[in-house]
């Protein structure tokens, strides 16, 4: 084989990569980001509805890194297999850990969500205390 012909035979056409292949990996991108989106969508709901404690917005944090994380693997694995695809190599295109890995950091930071939650000896849920009434014996009565 000439010095030439070995150079043509190590470059990818590219209209060998196989189309099904390139928009599996696309879709699999767009799983990831929705499944950071749900993180991060978790995250703004215990920032907004959770009440003003150091609490909530730590858990808060939990989920939102979680999900900034999350969409980081995924850019960088969907460039990875776009490059791999692009250069025709062959071998094992599944992920044995991060999935196992992401139902961990759910589990860890939903226990800690509610350890902090119910850390307090008695949970009072998160209102507006200008605006909580309550009725006693037919009149309504302000909490400060």
């Amino acid at each position: 084989m000439t010095p030439a012909a070995a150079n043509n035979s190590r470059e990818v056409d590219f209209k060998l990569i196989r189309p099904k292949n390139y928009f599996a990996n696309e879709r699999t991108f767009i799983n990831w980001l929705q499944l950071a989106v749900t993180m991060g969508g978790l995250g703004l709901a215990l920032l907004n509805f959770g009440g003003n404690g150091v609490r909530v917005r730590i858990s808060a944090f939990i989920f939102e890194t979680g999900a900034l994380m999350l969409i980081v693997y995924a850019y960088i694995m969907f460039w990875r297999r776009a490059q791999r695809l692009r250069r025709g190599e062959r071998g094992t295109w599944d992920d044995r850990f991060v999935p196992v890995i992401v139902v961990i950091f759910f589990i860890f930071a939903t226990a800690i969500n509610f350890g902090l939650t119910f850390h307090k000896k008695e949970y009072i849920p998160p209102m507006n205390h200008l605006l909580a009434t309550t009725m006693s014996w037919g009149r309504m009565q302000w909490r400060s």
